[in-house]
């Protein structure tokens, strides 16, 4: 944590909720509706990254879009974005002769 030159308290804080993550919904009663629906986004995005989603992530991410007022077709809509945005920047790094591992998978 270190590199990320963090102010120590900060740095005390971040490791509490990295080692004791709040409630979802504790989170998300917090929130906006643009806030819940940015987060929705963002965390599929963060979701996708090994290629799959699981069963947990799934859940969390249909928590997430119903608190933001979005049906399951909305959801779908946003998991499709995900794979289409994983698609265009593999094709991206594809145009520059700059393939990464794993490129080769991405369909």
């Amino acid at each position: 944590m270190g590199a990320m030159m963090l102010h120590p308290e900060s740095r005390e804080e971040v490791r509490q909720l990295l080692s004791q993550p709040p409630e979802l919904n504790n989170l998300l009663d917090d929130m906006d509706i643009g806030a819940k629906r940015i987060a929705l986004r963002d965390c599929a995005l963060l979701a996708s990254v090994d290629g799959d989603y699981d069963d947990s992530e799934l859940t969390a991410l249909r928590t997430i879009a119903d608190s933001a007022g979005l049906s399951e077709k909305d959801l779908s809509n946003v998991l499709e974005w995900v794979s289409k945005s994983w698609i265009h920047t593999a094709k991206g790094r594809s145009l520059i002769s700059l393939s990464i591992p794993g490129d080769e998978n991405i369909q």
